[in-house]
C-alpha cells in the first residue's frame, strides 16, 4: 500500500482532538514519522487508501469501474456491501474523488486515479466538499431526513462535476424512508450519483437493490493481509514476527481496519519486536504453539499432557473459546493436508507439524476430531465454567482418539477383519490344511438354513461333536465348491446366515389376503401403532402376496412403508414391496367399520322397544351396539328359576346387529345415550 495522500495530514490538530491520541514523542511505533512534532494518526487512518490502486483484494470492483469509465457506462447508483472494516466508505469516497477530480491543472476528466491535490480531492478527503454529502443512516433514519436529500437533488452541483450522496449503513433507514427515496433513486438528475454502503445487505429492500449496481467487497485473503501488514511494518520501522502477523491476519477475518488496529495495539505493547505471544495476550488467545501442543497430545491420547498445556494457557488469560478455535483451525489444515488439498493459508512455521499430524492420523480420525472440537466449541456458551468445559472437550477428544475407527467396528460386527488386516484372510481359503474346521463351519452354516427349527436346535446343541466328525462325512465335501480360492471375500458371507435361521418359522405365519387380515397380523405380532395406522390411513390399491400399494389417507411418514415391508418380510418369509400409490384406493378399515356401525344403529333404531325409548327420552340416540354374550356368569343371589331380562334365551342370536338387520322385533338394546 502506498503512503497516504497529502490531504490526509492537512488538519493535525483536529485529528488529534478526534482521536484523543498523544503527540509524537519518537516512540518505536512512530519511527517512520521523520521526527516531526505532529499528532499521531492511527495506522487505520494513516494508511487509508485514497486511490483505487491502493485497494487490496477488490480487483473485481476496480476492473468493473475502470471499464465503466472508459466506455461511459457509469451507473447512477451503487451499493457497496461487505463486513466491517473492509473499505466500503473508503471506496465510496474514492469513487466520489474519481468522478469529480479535475487534475492538477484543473482540466482533468473522471479517473480511477484521483490526483489528490485539486480542490475536489482535498475537499472530499477533508469531508468539507459542498457537493459530496455523507449521511449516516444509523442516526438519520426517518422520512424527514430523506426529504432533505430529495429536495437537494433538484439543484445542480455548485463546484463539482457531480453531486454525490454517500449514505452509510443504509439498511438502517425506515421502510417509509426507503419508499420515499425510490422514485428519486430510479430517475435522478444526470449530475447526481448515489453511493450506499451497508454491512447487512439482506435488510435493504429489493426495490432499492434493483435500482443500484451492487458490489460485494470480499474479505482480504490471509496471505495478502500478511503481506500488507508486513509492508506497513516496514514503512513504520516496526519489527514483527511472521507468526504474529499471521495471528493478526487470522483474527481480523479479512477486515483491514481490524488488522491495522490490532497491529497498532501490538506495536504499543512491545518495545522492540511484535511477537506471537504479545499478540496472543492482546487477543486473549493461547500461543499458536500451545494450541498445536494441545491438539497433538489429545490426538495421541495423552490426556494429562493436553490438560496441563490447556491449564497453562487459560491460566495466562487465554480465552477457552479462542483456544478451541485455534485447535479447529489446526485440525482443518491437517485434514486438508491428509486429503491432498495442501496447506492452504497455514504459516510456514506450522507446515512440518501439520504434515506430521496428517501422516500420523489420517483423514478419518482428523475429521472426527474436528467434529468433536466443533461441537464442544458450540457448547462452551452454555457452560457455567468455560475453562472446565474446554477441558472436557480435550478429554473427549483424547478418549475418542484411542477408539478404533467406525469402519473397523462395522467390519467386526459383520464378521470381517479390519481393513488393515484384510490380507490375513487368505490362509482361511485353503480347505486342504484344515478339513475339520473350515469346511465343517461352512457346511453347517449352509445346512442350518435348510433344516426345520427343531433340527436346527438339535444341530446347535450337537455342534461341537459335528465339527469333529464332519471330515469323514460326505456332506461337508461338496461345500467348498462355491468358495473358490480367487474369491476369499465369500468366506465372510456365510457368517450372518445363522441369524436368518428363524425365517422358516416366519413362513408359518399366513400371508394376509385382505386389509383386515393385514391389520390383525400387526396386532398379533405386537405392533399396535402400525396396526392402528393401517386401519385408519391405508386405502388399499393393490394387496397381493409380496406386494402392497395404497393411497395414504392423511399424512404418513415415508419410512413407514419401509417398516411395514420389513415386518411382513420377517413374519411371512416372503419379500414384500410396499409403496404409495396415486390411485384413489378403497376405503380404510376405519371407514368400513363406521359404515357398518351406522347401518346397524339405523336398523336397531327401528326396533319397537328402541323407538319407544327414543320417543320417551327426547334428544337420546343410539351410540353403540354391544353383542350379547352367549353365556353369563351365574349370580349367587339370583333365583335360578327367575329369568333375567338381560339373559338371552336359546333362540336369541349372538349378534344383535344381525338380528336388528333381519328385522327381529324381540331384539334387546344394550347401549344408548341420552
Amino acid at each position: 500500500m502506498n503512503d497516504p495522500a497529502p490531504e490526509q495530514d492537512t488538519r493535525p490538530n483536529q485529528n488529534a482532538q478526534n482521536t484523543g491520541d498523544t503527540q509524537n514523542t519518537g516512540d518505536t511505533q512512530n519511527k517512520g514519522e521523520k521526527g516531526t512534532a505532529e499528532a499521531y494518526r492511527v495506522l487505520a487512518r494513516k494508511y487509508r487508501p485514497s486511490r483505487f490502486d491502493e485497494l487490496i483484494g477488490q480487483e473485481s470492483l476496480v476492473r468493473t469501474l475502470s471499464n465503466a469509465l472508459e466506455m461511459g457506462r457509469l451507473a447512477h447508483a451503487f451499493v457497496l456491501t461487505g463486513l466491517r472494516g473492509i473499505g466500503k466508505t473508503t471506496t465510496a469516497r474514492i469513487i466520489a474523488k474519481g468522478l469529480n477530480c479535475t487534475g492538477a491543472d484543473g482540466h482533468g476528466e473522471p479517473t480511477l486515479s484521483p490526483c489528490g491535490v485539486c480542490s475536489s480531492c482535498t475537499g472530499i478527503a477533508d469531508g468539507r466538499h459542498v457537493d459530496v454529502i455523507e449521511m449516516d443512516a444509523a442516526s438519520n433514519t426517518g422520512v424527514d431526513d430523506v426529504r432533505e436529500i430529495i429536495d437537494g437533488v433538484g439543484y445542480r452541483p455548485l463546484s463539482a462535476r457531480y453531486k454525490i450522496y454517500i449514505i452509510d449503513e443504509v439498511h438502517m433507514l425506515s421502510k417509509n424512508a426507503f419508499n420515499a427515496l425510490l422514485k428519486t433513486l430510479e430517475e435522478p438528475p444526470e449530475a447526481v450519483k448515489f453511493i450506499f454502503a451497508t454491512t447487512e445487505i439482506r435488510k435493504v429492500p429489493v426495490t432499492v437493490l434493483s435500482r443500484c449496481q451492487r458490489f460485494d467487497l470480499r474479505r482480504v485473503p490471509m496471505d495478502m493481509m500478511v503481506k500488507h501488514l508486513a509492508s506497513i511494518c516496514g514503512k513504520e520501522a516496526i519489527t514483527a514476527d511472521e507468526q504474529a502477523l499471521a495471528r493478526i491476519a487470522r483474527a481480523a477475518e479479512g477486515s483491514v481496519r481490524d488488522a491495522l488496529s490490532m497491529l497498532d495495539q501490538a506495536a504499543a505493547l512491545t518495545a522492540d519486536t511484535i511477537t506471537d505471544a504479545a499478540v496472543a495476550s492482546i487477543l486473549g488467545q493461547a500461543g499458536r504453539q500451545e494450541a498445536l501442543a494441545i491438539t497433538r497430545h489429545a490426538l495421541a491420547g495423552e490426556t494429562p499432557s493436553a490438560l496441563e498445556v490447556m491449564a497453562a494457557a487459560t491460566g495466562r488469560g487465554a480465552e477457552p473459546q479462542m483456544v478451541l478455535r485455534d485447535m479447529l483451525d489446526l485440525l482443518h489444515l491437517a485434514a486438508r493436508v491428509a486429503a491432498g488439498g495442501g496447506l492452504g493459508d497455514a504459516p510456514e512455521g506450522e507446515a512440518e507439524s501439520l504434515k506430521s499430524m496428517a501422516a500420523t492420523h489420517g483423514v478419518a480420525r482428523l475429521a472426527r476430531a474436528w467434529q468433536i472440537t466443533l461441537k464442544g466449541h458450540g457448547e462452551l456458551a452454555l457452560a457455567p465454567d468455560q475453562a472446565a468445559a474446554a477441558e472436557m472437550v480435550v478429554i473427549r477428544l483424547a478418549h475418542a482418539s484411542t477408539l478404533p475407527p467406525p469402519s473397523d467396528i462395522i467390519r467386526k460386527l459383520e464378521g470381517k477383519p479390519p481393513s488393515s488386516a484384510a490380507p490375513t484372510i487368505a490362509p482361511t481359503t485353503t480347505p486342504t490344511t484344515s478339513p475339520a474346521s473350515t469346511p465343517a463351519s461352512t457346511s453347517e452354516a449352509s445346512a442350518m438354513t435348510e433344516m426345520p427349527p427343531s433340527q436346527q436346535q438339535e444341530e446347535a446343541v450337537a455342534q461341537p461333536q459335528s465339527v469333529l466328525q464332519s471330515a469323514p462325512q460326505p456332506q461337508p465335501q461338496p461345500q467348498p465348491q462355491p468358495e473358490p480360492e480367487p474369491e476369499p471375500a465369500t468366506l465372510a458371507e456365510p457368517a450372518p446366515e445363522p441369524i436368518l435361521a428363524p425365517e422358516p418359522v416366519a413362513e408359518t405365519v399366513p400371508v394376509p389376503e385382505s386389509l383386515s387380515q393385514l391389520a390383525s397380523l400387526f396386532e398379533d405380532q405386537g405392533e399396535p401403532l402400525l396396526a392402528a395406522l393401517i386401519r385408519e390411513r391405508v386405502r388399499p390399491v393393490v394387496l397381493e402376496p409380496g406386494r402392497l400399494e395404497f393411497a395414504p389417507n392423511g399424512r404418513i411418514e415415508p419410512n413407514v412403508t419401509r417398516e411395514i415391508a420389513q415386518c411382513l418380510t420377517q413374519w411371512t418369509g416372503l419379500r414384500w414391496g410396499v409403496a404409495f400409490s396415486d390411485a384413489e384406493g378403497g376405503q380404510t378399515l376405519a371407514e368400513i367399520d363406521a359404515e357398518k356401525k351406522a347401518t346397524a344403529i339405523a336398523s336397531v333404531s327401528t326396533h319397537p322397544l328402541v323407538a319407544a325409548t327414543l320417543e320417551a327420552f327426547p334428544g337420546a340416540s343410539v351410540s353403540e351396539i354391544r353383542p350379547v354374550e352367549a353365556e353369563s356368569a351365574p349370580d349367587d343371589n339370583a333365583d335360578e328359576n327367575t329369568p333375567d331380562e338381560n339373559t338371552p334365551d336359546e333362540n336369541t342370536p349372538d349378534n344383535p346387529v344381525d338380528d336388528a338387520a333381519s328385522g327381529d322385533d324381540d331384539h334387546p338394546l344394550k347401549a344408548m345415550e341420552g
